[in-house]
């Protein structure tokens, strides 16, 4: 009973593409809390600051996860557990952090800036995938629709962090990457059939009647969680808005590319 429940409702999902349920939604939840504070203490034990130079510098790694998971939807790469949520995850997170210790080691050595190194290594990951997605790109208008989308709730976004008195940029990048998101997934779901994978944003959208709901939702989230950070997180507060920040910009990449590639 405990084999047929994993499988029916951790390994189908990843191979029939039915999208997330209650159960694999909480784990992954857990598994992804978990892993986020892993994250932090390496990323402190390294001795590493998370500022813009550490953004840039793994931007090609959340690229590289962003492609490989659209050209896995496209069947340009094989349905592997490691190249779809949540593997993609970890298997990104393996390179990044290998070539960080890497680029760390190079540093020291040689005195390198680690970022500059980084962007080498994640220049070299994420060519392939990145070459194969735009190559293949059939559906650019979809990307124009995107794209405005995009613009105007970067608008609307800066408009609210104004209202709120907000001035940190790294706000504004958890904004920027969640918009990404949302405007990748409305278009997805409102002009080509798409449905949205999580569970609670699927039946608000069916309650609602419309994927823009996803807007509002999204700035009530990000500010609760703008709020729990600055009241809560005393050192290393960066890190946590970079984590939010990966966590809208490389679905919203992925789900860009994945409409662009199919439809």
């Amino acid at each position: 009973m405990v084999e047929e429940f994993f499988r029916r409702y951790f390994v189908e999902p990843i191979y029939t593409g039915e999208g997330y349920n209650v159960y694999n939604t909480l784990v992954y939840g857990l598994v992804l809390g978990f892993g986020l504070i892993a994250l932090e203490r390496i990323v402190v034990r390294l001795g590493v600051k998370v500022d813009w130079r550490f953004l840039r510098a793994t931007l090609p790694f959340l690229a590289f996860a962003a492609f490989s998971r659209s050209l896995v939807d496209a069947e340009l790469l094989p349905r592997t557990a490691w190249l779809i949520t949540p593997g993609i995850f970890f298997t990104t997170a393996i390179i990044a952090l290998g070539s960080l210790a890497l680029a760390l080691m190079l540093q020291r050595s040689l005195g390198v800036s680690y970022d500059r190194t980084m962007l080498v290594l994640g220049g070299a990951a994420v060519a392939y995938p990145a070459y194969v997605a735009i190559s293949n790109v059939a559906y650019p208008f979809a990307g124009v629709q995107m794209g405005v989308l995009f613009v105007l709730s970067s608008l609307a976004s800066y408009a609210l962090m104004k209202m709120f008195n907000l001035n940190s940029p790294w706000i504004l990048a958890v904004l920027l990457g969640h918009m990404l998101d949302a405007s990748a997934t409305i278009v997805a779901v409102e002009y080509y059939g798409y449905f949205e994978e999580h569970v609670f944003e699927d039946w608000l959208i069916n309650l609602v009647g419309t994927a823009y709901v996803l807007y509002p939702l999204k700035w009530l989230a990000i500010g609760i969680i703008i709020w729990v950070i600055n009241s809560l997180v005393e050192e290393n507060r960066n890190f946590w808005y970079f984590a939010f920040f990966v966590l809208g910009f490389a679905p919203g990449l992925r789900d860009a590319f994945t409409v662009m590639l199919i439809g």
